[in-house]
């Protein structure tokens, strides 16, 4: 019987779920498959189906899952489905002595050492706090997720989660402020970067910019918007392409936010071994974020800005970052 590592990321969609050995040279997935979260009632039967189906021949040492949100004490009540988690209540039923449920941004986090080259793109490379071990990551999609990590001197990671995105959003400049007064009114209540760095967020950056007359929505694009089910999209894709003016306007207002938020998150970790973007907004408009906006935003710090300028920027283009992480965190735990 082999020794290996069962690493979940359990979605409101899909859960995907992968085995992992160990080796010299590092964590090698061996198979990773992804099941409909509703295809099932519970957790636990999705992952008896897998290790059923692909763990015969296995003897698991050690599980994680990165689970859409908080896990406090062991417990996690899951974002978009009807699910309760508990560490110990799922270790008792899958019959496991070692496993963890983290956050699945936590996840990410424990991703970054393992991560090489071609599973990053460099928007900005530092003048470099090389012996910094200490890492966030920001990652934008239908939510805004955040975490931090750091690596001791013995290679064991500690990851720290967070619920950054709930912060109030604090614009810096004039058009924001408009923007933040106008989605507070639309809301009627407070108005987090969550709500401003999101799918839905490109969507109200845009509405703003169109209901307060700045700029025009040409009939053929408001129509394309109208059909479609991810209008955030639409926009990204327009702005990529230099199509409309009010798309390219969009996604500049929210690179800039973009980049005043990932250079916040050096200041609040001193995160100076690097920020990492994720979600699939990022990867989407990577080469967008090369441009300058985004940089100077991210670099406008202040008395401080040379802590961020010290600073790399990478997006993770890894396909299965969360993944990763847990498989890491699994390890961790032999």
């Amino acid at each position: 019987m082999n020794t290996i590592l069962l690493a979940g990321d359990v979605g409101g969609t899909n859960t995907r779920l992968a085995l992992y050995s160990r080796d010299d040279t590092g964590l090698n997935c061996l198979v990773l498959r992804s099941y409909a979260s509703d295809s099932e009632e519970t957790l636990e039967a999705i992952v008896r189906r897998f290790l059923a189906e692909h763990a015969a021949d296995h003897t698991v040492a050690a599980a994680c899952f990165g689970v859409p949100g908080p896990v406090m004490n062991g417990t996690v009540r899951l974002t978009n489905l009807p699910w309760q988690l508990q560490e110990s209540s799922l270790a008792g039923e899958l019959g496991m002595q070692r496993l963890r449920l983290v956050n699945d941004h936590v996840a990410t986090a424990a991703s970054l050492p393992l991560l090489s080259g071609k599973d990053l793109m460099t928007l900005y490379s530092g003048s470099g706090d090389r012996e910094c071990h200490t890492f966030a990551i920001l990652a934008p999609g239908t939510g805004l997720g955040q975490a931090c990590l750091h690596v001791d001197a013995k290679g064991r990671l500690h990851p720290i989660a967070s619920e950054g995105g709930h912060v109030a959003f604090s614009p810096t400049c004039e058009i924001q402020v408009a923007l933040l007064n106008y989605v507070r009114r639309k809301l009627e209540r407070r108005v987090s970067y969550e709500q401003i760095l999101s799918g839905a967020g490109i969507q109200a950056i845009y509405a703003f910019l169109r209901d307060s007359g700045r700029w025009d929505e040409p009939a053929p694009l408001r129509e394309e918007l109208k059909a479609t089910a991810d209008p955030a999209a639409v926009i990204s894709d327009h702005a990529r392409n230099a199509n409309y003016p009010i798309c390219v306007r969009t996604i500049d207002i929210f690179a800039a936010i973009l980049g005043a938020r990932a250079g916040d998150l050096v200041l609040n970790y001193l995160a100076t071994g690097g920020i990492f973007l994720g979600g699939g907004i990022s990867q989407k408009i990577a080469d967008y974020l090369r441009q300058g906006c985004m940089l100077d935003a991210y670099r406008d710090k202040g008395r401080l800005s040379y802590l961020v300028e010290a600073t790399p920027l990478s997006i993770i283009m890894h396909d299965h970052p969360a993944l990763l992480g847990a498989a890491a965190i699994a390890w961790d735990q032999c």
